[in-house]
């Protein structure tokens, strides 16, 4: 069984914002020839908007309307499409969804908007493949999601009655298989769009008539991932795909006869609870990235452990988790306690030296417990590490999160923003500052700067920031070297032809 979710993307922002129903919602994402559209709603459609459209061209089909249409249609919101957040969600939906199959999973394309089901077995339990398909119809509707499912023999066919079917569900028998496929497209097959428009230029507009070709010549004229999609639609040949699983957490538990409160008690319980976490991690040959602590039996906050990077350190791991108990107020006395294993990652891997000297990765290894320690003192979200960010503006271009975050921190874009950024000032002001010109040569550049003179000028670097972030930023950057020494980095507003501060150089 197939389950779409046509324009799941826009689906998904109006299940978890209400308030985006019933207007134009476009999305967009950054490609290499500037932004364009990803996904849009059946009203933005139907303005003429398209996927792959131009955001700029985009724009210029929702100008200023007049007050009628903008209440008939609504005002467009423009958004950054979050394609991690829908696969993310998505996969929600999946583990949601084995209630009525134990085996549920994602389509294997990099932005899915489909689920299949193996439904062997389990439509006995609703009363037949009808009742699976309105039990399943029923809930997703009830959160907002609509759907169009399809039940035949093999997925490749249910996928593609489930796009371009004319029913909303449909279900197919064994003995009409090949009958239900004739008169889809030939996109239903899951081919590449080269390959479509090649079976369009010779009239194959249909499965049927794809199947009506002498199938020899298909993989030389139209290549072998034709022959493969016809196949496993026409259910000829299996294909292979990831169900979703729920993974439980691994858990170790103490159980009192009675309620303790002694601190020494419950110190050498953590300590035996975290040496059998270690066995259960030497056994996956693992290592312990994020564990939770829990006190039974009483109103105290579970302890949340996140490391820097996975450890099997006895030591260490005691001492952070004892550094956490020390925040924790017992008000009353334990009847228990759990410790989870939430996030497991592979332990630090380090080659043996013949000199004992040569430990080049003690300085990074000490500052990393340095973290975790700190961290454990005061919060997770107290200790902060700057974090570069692809934002045109330099004072939004940097942002403070957290050292132990889930987030990775080296991704190419991080890499491409740091290459970047290598000319900018060290130091940056968290606004700019007007600045105090004497006078203003015959090109318009100040000739001095706070009483010194201007002596070298390099420039400019032109920065603007888009429109769909509200006032837009026009700002010309330059590098002034002044005669007292001083080298700042300021920039000429456009709009308004003022100068101003933002940067000091070293």
């Amino acid at each position: 069984m197939c389950v779409w979710c046509p324009r799941w993307p826009v689906q998904r922002l109006r299940s978890q914002q209400p308030e985006l129903r019933g207007r134009p919602l476009i999305l967009f994402v950054e490609g290499r020839r500037g932004l364009f559209v990803s996904a849009c709603s059946g009203t933005a459609a139907r303005q003429g908007l398209r996927v792959g459209m131009p955001l700029s061209e985009a724009r210029s089909l929702f100008p200023e309307a007049t007050h009628q249409r903008r209440q008939a249609l609504g005002k467009p919101v423009w958004m950054r499409a979050d394609p991690d957040a829908d696969r993310t969600q998505l996969r929600t939906l999946a583990l949601h969804c084995q209630q009525y199959s134990p085996i549920v999973g994602l389509e294997d394309v990099p932005e899915p908007e489909s689920l299949w089901f193996d439904i062997s077995g389990s439509e006995t339990f609703f009363g037949g493949e009808q009742g699976l398909v309105e039990a399943v119809s029923a809930d997703l509707a009830q959160q907002g999601i609509r759907t169009r499912i399809a039940i035949a023999n093999a997925w490749g066919a249910a996928w593609g009655m489930s796009h371009f079917g004319e029913l909303e569900a449909r279900l197919v028998s064994a003995e009409e298989h090949t009958h239900a496929l004739a008169p889809l497209p030939v996109a239903a097959l899951r081919i590449p769009d080269n390959v479509i428009d090649s079976l369009q230029t010779l009239d194959v507009s249909t499965i049927g008539r794809l199947m009506h070709l002498p199938r020899t010549s298909l993989p030389s004229r139209f290549g072998k991932e034709l022959v493969r999609r016809l196949d496993q639609a026409l259910g000829l040949v299996p294909e292979l795909l990831t169900a979703e699983r729920l993974i439980e957490p691994l858990a170790v538990e103490w159980l009192f006869e009675e309620p303790i409160a002694d601190r020494q008690v419950l110190d050498h319980v953590c300590r035996t609870l975290l040496e059998r976490v270690l066995v259960l991690l030497d056994q996956r040959r693992a290592g312990l990235r994020e564990l939770n602590c829990c006190w039974l039996g009483t109103t105290i906050e579970p302890i949340s452990l996140r490391l820097w990077r996975p450890s099997t350190d006895l030591p260490h791991l005691l001492e952070l988790l004892r550094l956490h108990c020390e925040r924790c107020c017992f008000t009353s006395a334990v009847t228990g306690i759990r410790l989870e294993i939430i996030e497991l990652g592979l332990p630090r891997m380090r080659q043996a030296t013949l000199f004992a000297d040569s430990d080049t990765e003690r300085p990074q290894r000490l500052l990393e417990e340095l973290v975790e320690r700190v961290a454990a003192r005061l919060g997770a979200g107290a200790v902060l590490r700057s974090h570069l960010r692809s934002d045109p503006l330099p004072e939004f271009s940097c942002e403070h999160r957290p050292w132990l975050e889930k987030r990775s921190w080296s991704t190419p874009e991080t890499a491409a923003v740091a290459s970047r950024l290598r000319c900018r000032p060290l130091r940056l002001l968290c606004s700019p500052q007007s600045l105090r010109i004497g006078g203003l040569s015959a090109e318009g550049w100040p000739t001095d700067v706070d009483r010194s003179q201007v002596i070298r000028i390099n420039g400019p670097e032109r920065i603007e920031s888009g429109w769909w972030r509200g006032p837009e930023a026009k700002r010309d950057y330059y590098r002034f070297e002044l005669a007292n020494g001083a080298r700042l980095w300021v920039f000429c507003d456009r709009s308004s032809g003022r100068w101003f501060l933002h940067g000091l150089f070293s």
